[in-house]
């Protein structure tokens, strides 16, 4: 058995694991980001304040000329000479009265209406702008991220490339004991030996054991079950 060969096989084997979980997550992470499209949403809803007040503010207007025309008509039948009824010049005139009352009502409206609509301009320029902001900055990080997602791409090939020739070199019966320490072993099948010690369970070996070890016999950690692999 070639202990040495196996960790290798190991060691591009983790490699190639930790590589395809940053491009999962890299590809997670292409979609439109939660904050590019609350960003958004937070303009479009400005935007439709902003025109539900102007429209409001449309049909203020086109209520108030209608007013006018109906109080014109009021003034020029009040004044006009045609009418000298005096219980039908005092309806006129408690007419024009009611008229111009609610005139007054429209046009604090319309003040109302046009300095909450200065309010909802100021706020669609401000989220335009952070909308802006957002959706440059996450153009920049998607950028980033297509270019690092083609690195592990590549990256990714060329350990499947070396793992097939790695495999290649070692006995069928090293590779069936290895594929099922590592499904039983959370990927990890060869422990790597450092001064005595098991690098991934942290257990002190006897002096002897480490010693053979390092001269590349076969031995499995006592605590953590691992193929031993001499490393100095």
């Amino acid at each position: 058995m070639s202990v040495g060969r196996l960790y290798r096989l190991q060691q591009v084997d983790s490699e190639n694991e930790e590589k395809s979980r940053r491009l999962a997550e890299i590809e997670q992470s292409l979609g439109v980001a939660d904050d590019v499209v609350a960003a958004r949403e937070g303009a479009s809803e400005a935007e439709r304040q902003l025109y539900e007040t102007k429209a409001n503010m449309r049909a203020l207007e086109l209520e108030v000329g209608s007013l006018d025309a109906r109080l014109k008509a009021n003034q020029e039948r009040m004044y006009g000479g045609k009418v000298r009824n005096p219980k039908e010049l005092s309806g006129l005139s408690e007419e024009s009265k009611s008229l111009k009352r609610h005139r007054s009502e429209l046009e604090d409206s319309e003040l109302e209406l046009m300095l909450l609509a200065e309010t909802q301009e100021a706020e669609v320029v401000a989220r335009g702008a952070r909308l802006r902001q957002v959706e440059a900055d996450w153009q920049e990080q998607h950028a980033v991220l297509l270019a690092e997602k083609a690195n592990l791409v590549a990256r990714l090939a060329d350990l499947e490339e070396l793992r097939s020739e790695v495999r290649s070199r070692i006995a069928m019966a090293d590779l069936a004991m290895y594929d099922d320490l590592r499904s039983r072993l959370g990927g990890v099948a060869v422990a790597l030996v450092r001064h005595g010690m098991c690098q991934v369970c942290g257990v002190d070996l006897p002096t002897a054991e480490a010693q053979a070890v390092e001269r590349g016999e076969r031995h499995f950690c006592p605590v953590c079950d691992r193929l031993l692999c001499g490393g100095g």
